[in-house]
């Protein structure tokens, strides 16, 4: 990835390389922003995303989360730095019927390794934004980079 600034990427980065994640593409999500700690995805609710009670499948909820907490962690970390969760609880608050779905992150501590980080779900219908789920997920960063064209799919210990 290429950018002004070596050592962390831009939101232009991300999404340039989004087309790789082809679980994003199967949901519809959209990334709205990856910088300063924060990570904010959103997608729109329509009949897929739903579970036969007629609500939104809780699996995707927590996916946008996740999504927003690694926006928000990769704006922090060195480009080429693996990182992945480890652990994540959420607590959902309320059901999705309709609308749209925002998932805002934020990095609440770093550490060298480990690193804490929450979301707040929303649901966004017109002028309404409810929370509807939280998430406090914890995030281990590899202390070796990775870049799939320099390593061939190795750390550089093993390149």
């Amino acid at each position: 990835m290429a950018s002004v600034d070596e050592t962390h990427p831009t939101l232009q980065d991300v999404l340039n390389n989004i087309n790789a994640f082809g679980y994003a593409q199967l949901l519809g999500m959209h990334i709205e922003h990856a910088g300063d700690g924060k990570g904010t995805v959103r997608i729109k609710v329509d009949s897929r995303l739903m579970h036969p009670q007629q609500i939104v499948h809780g699996g995707v909820i927590f996916t946008l989360a996740d999504t927003a907490m690694s926006m928000a962690m990769i704006s922090l970390l060195p480009v080429g730095t693996r990182f992945s969760t480890v652990e994540a609880k959420i607590n959902y608050l309320a059901p999705v019927r309709a609308g749209e779905i925002v998932a805002e992150a934020t990095v609440l501590q770093q550490g060298r390794v480990i690193s804490v980080v929450e979301s707040s779900v929303y649901n966004v219908e017109g002028e309404e934004r409810r929370l509807i789920g939280r998430v406090l997920g914890t995030f281990h960063a590899a202390s070796t980079r990775y870049n799939p064209i320099v390593n061939d799919g190795k750390d550089e210990k093993s390149a």
